[in-house]
């Protein structure tokens, strides 16, 4: 196939339409507000009398790859993508592999159309007009798109001057490799913009693309191939002061290829999914696409890849590693401060919620890592010096006063970094210190919640003796594995529960390492120890809450309580009992009818019934369990119609008919009826028959009652 369509590529008036309601949602937006990108200055096909163009006009090998590529967000395709077991058996994850591993070599070069000229409206690479470092892509300053205005400069008039320069072998050299990252990355990560302002609620719910579980996973095959591509560049040592080392066009990739290619997009699709990702387990791929993009140390040699459960904690350098943390400083801090939000909506005591949150902690948690971080925010808040532009051998470039040609142009991180911020987020961003007070505060919380979450776990581990099979009962059989089922419907065994407990505590540990915090206070032995003492008190309290403006509101350690059910807040009906709402199970028109007989006997009869029901003897005893009690006053202030009505039939026993409203009563006195017409039962022996059995159920009931016991003054 490849043969196939470098064929066709040597043909420059060959070329196919892709129709541009295809392209992504900014990239169409874009393009109606004239703004074009440079991706497609050239793919563009125009109509004749000035009409917009509906398509692009592309060569075989773009042509080629816009659809592979459109096939993973295709609406029809986009919705059955969650069904990968196993991606390695499966032939898309197959082809991108073999695709990345030739387009994006880790070693060797890249590839180049055989015997054919430069092509002709292919994309142009920038890259070889950067500065770039000798000592590897994220080594110094210079290699990071934010670390060198002067470059960036360079870079942009570049991508305005060039045309089609079909000379230019060198530039040509890998724009194969630019091309295919280019559509995948636009295509995969470019659903989404961070900037919708001026797009109205509706329009945003219309145009959100929420990618699909094999999509996810797809990207983050592809970062983790960047990862290998970008940290195979080799290190080039710099000879002379007065010359500037020449690198190939791979290797210029190599140093290129995350912030000028992955890194913006990425990080709107990473922000859009912790956004927008539903509150489930499923959101541990996009969690691991997070973690494998923020430690790229872990991707330094493809021949000894990562192994599943490898402590790989001591292979952050921070000599090595600073800069790229610098150059994504919000990938780690803007990032972890919504997943922070989520973790409020979650309940921690479901194993793989605190999987998740274990898994962070634990990446947070390793040597330097959170030290380097807190430097690149100390650095952030720093103030920029001014700086003078100044003209030196017709280079243009920002150099602080008194500096010299040969030394490079003077570069402040705290202007890098802001620059970073207004590059990657929206208008109207407030970044969030992540070692702040703000932050600290709600990791207290968090802490609170982890204990809590612990209890719980605790209480699921508990061996549950009334479940014990009747084999272990009778002595052939061991007790029975402690099981928890989930508001999800999912239900785990022991050795899950074991872990959890695990994860919990793992997780307290690496929290408190991070932000230099103490373990929380109410976690001691007493309470791991006493769980279940410790939860049923907790659940008699109402959640945690503050006064505001308006009354009382739920703190975020409130709202995880409640939606997990370890407290409430004791909301009842205390009403008239007759009045309360129609239930799924009632027949609503013998409800309204029966109450209103009800009512009409027990105006009639409330004072003979009272007398009855106070006596203390078997007439009494039987009105106590025909008779339904009177209701106990409530603790709250009554509406007047309420108070009314209270004040008629308070403290007074009362008939209920209610009950014969029941679908289950009916049939069993369908099925009564029933049987009384098969053995030929009269209406009166019928009655009668009815009669007897009510008096035998009310003996019954007096005697084997408790309450026949208890005094007259203790009766309600």
């Amino acid at each position: 196939m490849f043969r196939l369509f470098y064929k066709l590529q040597s043909d420059a008036f060959i070329r196919y339409e892709f129709p541009l309601s295809c392209l992504p949602i900014p990239t169409r937006l874009a393009l109606q507000e004239g703004a074009v990108p440079v991706f497609y200055s050239n793919k563009l096909q125009m109509l004749q009398h000035g009409r917009p163009a509906n398509s692009l006009s592309l060569n075989a090998f773009e042509f080629f790859f816009f659809q592979f590529a459109y096939f993973m967000v295709h609406p029809q395709n986009h919705k059955g993508m969650n069904n990968w077991i196993m991606p390695a058996d499966m032939l898309y994850p197959c082809l991108l592999e073999d695709y990345l591993n030739h387009f994006l070599p880790v070693e060797g070069e890249a590839p180049v159309l055989p015997n054919t000229g430069s092509p002709i409206g292919s994309p142009h690479s920038p890259t070889h007009v950067r500065q770039q470092s000798p000592g590897g892509p994220y080594h110094h300053s210079l290699s990071s798109p934010y670390g060198s205005p002067h470059a960036n400069v360079l870079v942009r008039r570049a991508l305005v001057s060039q045309g089609v320069a079909a000379g230019d072998t060198g530039v040509h050299e890998c724009w194969l490799s630019e091309s295919f990252l280019q559509i995948v990355t636009e295509f995969w990560l470019n659903q989404n913009s961070l900037d919708v302002t001026y797009r109205d609620l509706a329009q945003q719910l219309k145009d959100s693309f929420m990618p699909s579980k094999d999509h996810v996973r797809i990207v983050r095959m592809l970062v983790k191939h960047v990862h290998y591509f970008a940290n195979s560049a080799k290190e080039v040592s710099v000879t002379s002061p007065y010359h500037s080392p020449s690198l190939p066009p791979i290797e210029e990739l190599k140093r290129a290829i995350i912030p000028q290619f992955v890194q913006k997009k990425l990080y709107a699709f990473l922000r859009h999914g912790f956004d927008h990702w539903p509150l489930d387990h499923t959101f541990r791929l996009m969690l691991e696409t997070w973690l494998s993009y923020v430690q790229p140390w872990r991707y330094s040699d493809p021949n000894k890849p990562n192994i599943p459960g490898r402590d790989s904690r001591d292979r952050m350098n921070p000599d090595k590693w600073a800069q790229f943390v610098a150059d994504n400083l919000l990938f780690y801090t803007s990032l972890f401060h919504v997943f922070l939000t989520r973790v409020f909506r979650l309940d921690l005591s479901s194993p793989r919620n605190a999987y998740m949150l274990f898994r962070v902690a634990k990446v947070y948690g390793q040597p330097n890592l959170a030290q380097v971080i807190e430097d690149c925010e100390h650095d952030l808040c720093e103030p920029v010096p001014r700086m003078t532009p100044v003209r030196r051998h017709g280079r243009d470039g920002l150099y602080g006063e008194g500096a010299s040609f040969l030394s490079p142009p003077a570069t402040n991180t705290a202007a890098i970094l802001r620059m970073q911020c207004l590059e990657l987020e929206s208008s109207g961003f407030e970044y969030k210190l992540m070692f702040g007070e703000e932050t600290r505060g709600s990791i207290v919380q968090l802490l609170q919640i982890l204990s809590q979450a612990r209890r719980t776990a605790q209480t699921f581990s508990q061996p549950d003796d009334t479940g014990t099979s009747l084999l272990a009962w009778m002595g052939l059989g061991g007790p029975t594995e402690p099981t928890a089922a989930m508001g999800d419907g999912e239900e785990f065994g022991g050795a899950d529960l074991r872990k959890l407990d695990v994860h919990l505590e793992q997780s307290i540990h690496f929290l408190c390492m991070v932000f230099r915090l103490d373990p929380p206070a109410t976690q001691t032995e007493a309470h791991l120890t006493s769980p279940g003492s410790s939860l049923e008190a907790d659940r008699t309290l109402p959640p945690d809450c503050t006064e505001g403006e308006a009354g009382q509101v739920l703190t975020p350690r409130g709202r995880y309580q409640m939606m997990n059910g370890l407290r409430r807040f004791d909301i009842g009906y205390h009403g008239d009992p007759e009045l309360q709402p129609i239930r799924s199970f009632e027949n609503p028109t013998l409800v309204r009818a029966l109450y209103k007989v009800s009512t009409v006997m027990n105006q009639r009869f409330s004072d003979y019934l009272q007398a009855m029901y106070h006596r203390d003897d078997i007439i009494g005893r039987l009105a106590y369990q025909y008779l339904s009690p009177p209701y106990p006053s409530p603790p709250s202030r009554l509406s007047p119609v309420q108070a009314e009505r209270r004040s008629l039939y308070a403290g007074r026993p009362r008939i209920s008919l209610r009950f014969l409203a029941s679908y289950q009563n009916l049939g069993y006195l369908l099925a009564f009826l029933l049987l009384a017409y098969v053995f030929s039962v009269g209406p009166l022996k019928l009655v009668l028959f009815f009669l007897l059995g009510l008096v035998a159920y009310g003996v019954v009931m007096v005697v084997v009652s408790y309450d026949r016991w208890k005094p007259l003054k203790y009766r309600q």
